[in-house]
């Protein structure tokens, strides 16, 4: 019971932030909406290139329209949910280097899940919109499927997540690393966004190792495809042993942490 009781109060902590937090950017309305319908055309020009390329070609290599648009949509879901939520994870980095933890130090709940909730990106409404509305529309799924690209979207937005700690978290140990962070998130977005199958030998392992680009895009679709409870187990797995790597980096660097003798909250 108390385990429950803790996690339904980091539940409320993190509604409460991205409450604010959407309050906050609405202040500006006019931007707030031209920054999500940007994002939304974007990334619908992209699977209409996608359509129009499998409009001539109707099968490549076992790849079908009806899979990119899972492909982007489950990658676009989950990137969304990562900035709407935890997206402070990406500026984890300049925290550290600038003292800007210290306004966090002194609080009550967990450090990292402080940190990583308390700013967002609207942009990542836009992400979510897309995604969901490219999958009700174009896939037309069952319940099931629904639930399950729900589960996979919470999935993919950790897995962005600790990527994003992990990096960030260098900064203890290699200084500066915000501008790593950001190359390597456009990285990991452009090889979740892209058939697996074009990937081979090292490359693929990479894209299951060190760049978690696999456990975004080809586990969830072939989830999406045939659903197995291996594929299924090994898709948590990765996800928790991801998360796990990004909390261990973090706290062992916190040690090493100076602080910038920053009294004022946090944004």
């Amino acid at each position: 019971m108390r385990i429950v009781r803790t996690c339904l109060s980091y539940l409320r902590l993190i509604v409460t932030y991205v409450r604010a937090s959407t309050q906050a950017a609405m202040e500006y309305r006019v931007a707030f909406w031209v920054e999500v319908g940007s994002v939304i055309f974007s990334d619908s020009l992209w699977v209409f290139f996608w359509w129009t390329y499998f409009r001539q070609f109707p099968l490549i290599n076992g790849w079908s329209s009806t899979d990119v648009v899972i492909l982007w949509a489950i990658t676009a879901s989950g990137f969304g949910l990562f900035n709407c939520v935890c997206g402070n994870a990406r500026r984890l980095a300049a925290l550290i280097m600038n003292g800007g933890l210290d306004a966090y130090l002194s609080m009550p709940r967990n450090i990292l899940i402080h940190v990583c909730v308390s700013w967002m990106r609207p942009a990542g409404w836009g992400d979510l919109s897309f995604a969901l509305g490219a999958f009700l529309l174009l896939i037309r799924p069952g319940l099931l499927q629904l639930v399950l690209f729900l589960f996979l979207t919470i999935q993919v937005a950790l897995i962005f997540t600790a990527f994003l700690v992990i990096i960030g978290s260098l900064a203890f140990f290699l200084g500066n690393t915000e501008g790593l962070a950001a190359q390597l998130l456009e990285v990991l977005v452009s090889f979740s966004t892209y058939p697996m199958q074009i990937f081979q030998g090292f490359v693929r392992l990479l894209l299951f190792t060190l760049l978690p680009a696999g456990f975004i895009s080809y586990a969830p679709l072939h989830l999406m495809d045939a659903f197995s409870w291996q594929l299924l187990g090994a898709m948590m797995g990765g996800t928790v042993v991801i998360v796990s790597i990004a909390t261990g980096v973090f706290y062992v660097g916190l040690r090493r942490y100076e602080s910038g003798n920053l009294l004022g909250m946090q944004e």
